[in-house]
């Protein structure tokens, strides 16, 4: 070996949380760096980069592990280079539970659904260099309803005017820093963005491929990492290239809460995304409903 201390079991977790919080959270600068990633006022940990363990474990890689190492390489690399992809994510943090899923591609067009809790659901779509267009479920819209009403009449009667008139309607938001309001998923519709930090395992990091199962209706390659408590699988077309279909992640304590587990599911491969502005008819400029530039008057009750 190279006479360095043994890496064990980080990239593949941290490339995946690194996916992960990019894609629920849109705050993309800190994987893989010492920053926090911060989202609506709250604070996710930081992602954990390869730890060193001085275990003096210099022993040549297994059969499996070699074979785990290149299909994650070899994943990674389709990844970043596909035009297109869908990233499905399902997570608890200690900021609640996210789910979002966007199917995205490398000049910010973007369409999907988001669920970030109470008042955050719906689906958007983003189109370059046009707009952002986010519809809020009748559920949501009812919840900002019900938030205002116990903070006084007064704030009671605008939400209720405003809801009003987002009710089954796009709100229209137009694209730039200046206009995304920090409820907004839009800076997670990016695939360079998302991709761009990922990193690269130390030589010595440990993935091991196991035997072949059956997941997401086709045969895959699980590809595991498992390192004091915390288990990653990636997984990974079993035939034909090994794209990335799928991440689970467990962890006791930490970012994790309630089941302590992150799911994370890609599809649609360089499948073309449909971002379609909605009908005139369908939409409703920000302005209208009194939000401003960055809609924080709608979606902070």
């Amino acid at each position: 070996m190279n006479g360095r201390p043994a890496k064990r079991g980080r990239w593949t977790r941290a490339a995946a949380l690194c996916l992960a919080m990019g894609t629920a959270v849109g705050t993309l600068t800190s994987c893989g760096s010492d920053g926090e990633v911060t989202y609506s006022g709250g604070t996710f940990e930081k992602v954990d980069r390869a730890e060193t363990t001085a275990d003096g474990d210099e022993r040549p890689a297994s059969a499996d592990e070699s074979r785990g190492r290149k299909l994650a390489l070899k994943g990674m690399e389709l990844l970043r280079s596909a035009d297109t992809v869908r990233v499905g994510v399902d997570m608890n943090t200690k900021k609640g539970r996210q789910k979002l899923s966007l199917h995205m591609d490398r000049e910010s067009n973007c369409t999907g659904t988001f669920d970030s809790g109470p008042t955050r659901r719906g689906d958007l779509i983003m189109i370059a260099g046009g707009a952002t267009y986010v519809r809020f479920t009748d559920g949501a819209l009812d919840e900002m309803r019900e938030m205002a009403a116990r903070r006084g009449p007064e704030l009671a009667e605008r939400v209720r005017e405003r809801t009003a008139l987002a009710r089954g309607k796009y709100l229209k938001i137009p694209t730039g820093p200046a206009a995304r309001g920090r409820a907004m998923p839009a800076d997670s519709c990016d695939l360079d963005k998302l991709t761009e930090k990922i990193g690269t395992p130390e030589p010595d990091e440990v993935i091991t491929a196991l035997p072949a199962t059956h997941r997401y209706g086709t045969d895959v390659t699980p590809l595991s990492e498992k390192k004091d408590g915390e288990e990653t699988t990636v997984y990974v077309a079993a035939s034909g290239e090994p794209y990335i279909l799928g991440v689970e992640a467990k962890k006791s304590g930490g970012m994790f809460s309630g089941d302590q587990t992150m799911s994370m599911r890609m599809s649609d491969y360089d499948e073309p995304v449909a971002a379609v502005a909605p009908a005139a008819g369908m939409t409703v400029d920000i302005s209208q409903v009194g939000a401003g530039g960055s809609g924080g008057s709608l979606f902070e009750v």
